[in-house]
């Protein structure tokens, strides 16, 4: 699938994902995604990335809120047609849909691999950067629009990430059989790509870049933002538990966050 985002080049938004176009490359479309795609990432693999990505998810939460509380919501009677209506309603349906998603991680991981909620995930490195990236995103420190900018970028690199994978699956099967085949290997190809390519991913996608874009024409800063913009594209040497990376892309403000 092919997003249908704006591509005037006037845009921030635009502006921004031709400043390392390699590394975003690298990024989405990564052999993990081929992997995910024809079905036949180890067991033990699929496992721990799904619980780290279910964490990822859970962070999510807490920086929608830090977003949210940035807001000030007009009283008058054209609410709803103003910038910061826009927003928030894009917040709030973010909510809803990371809460239906967390119960999806919890239904796959459960009925489909046996696992239980009980005792703590480990938490490895990659999934920590994250999750001090939308921390700091999140932070006092930081604008609306930064972290308008950082939901964007991570959720445009996912959808296009997953597009690749769908794109990729050329109907492959996995090589596995019976119940370690119906049960465990395919959940991406059955669950999880049609779920991260659906219209309804990639409508919010498009909604967001088109608020960023709206966040900066209506304050005025795209040649400072432009000026001042820093980005870190990530690359890594993938780790088993984190084989998709993002491009981290934000203000001078924000430190640069090593996935290596």
């Amino acid at each position: 699938m092919t997003s249908t985002v704006n591509s005037n080049t006037n845009n921030i938004t635009t502006h921004l994902l031709t400043l390392c176009p390699t590394a975003y490359k690298s990024a989405t479309e990564h052999p993990f995604l081929t992997a995910a795609a024809t079905n036949t990432l180890p067991t033990a693999l699929l496992l721990q990335w799904l619980l780290q990505d279910r964490h990822y998810a859970l962070t999510y939460i807490s920086f929608i809120g830090a977003l949210l509380s940035k807001l000030t919501i007009p009283t008058t009677s054209n609410r709803l047609s103003t910038l910061s209506w826009k927003i928030a309603n894009t917040l709030i349906f973010s909510l809803n849909n990371i809460k239906a998603e967390l119960a999806l991680f919890d239904k796959v991981l459960i009925e489909e691999f046996g696992w239980t909620e009980s005792g703590e995930v480990e938490v490895l490195p990659i999934t920590r950067a994250y999750r001090d990236m939308f921390a700091g995103a999140g932070s006092g420190k930081a604008s609306l629009l930064e972290g308008m900018v950082v939901l964007w970028a991570t959720e445009r690199c996912y959808f296009d990430a997953w597009g690749f994978a769908k794109r990729s699956s050329g109907g492959d099967k996995s090589s596995t059989t019976g119940e370690e085949k119906e049960r465990k290997s395919d959940v991406m190809t059955r669950i999880f790509i049609p779920n991260w390519t659906s219209e309804e991913f990639e409508e919010f996608v498009d909604t967001l870049e088109e608020l960023v874009n709206g966040i900066v024409k209506d304050e005025g800063v795209e040649h400072n933002f432009r000026q001042e913009t820093t980005v870190t594209c990530v690359a890594p040497k993938m780790p088993q538990a984190s084989p998709l990376s993002s491009i981290l892309i934000g203000s001078e403000i924000h430190d640069h966050i090593d996935l290596n």
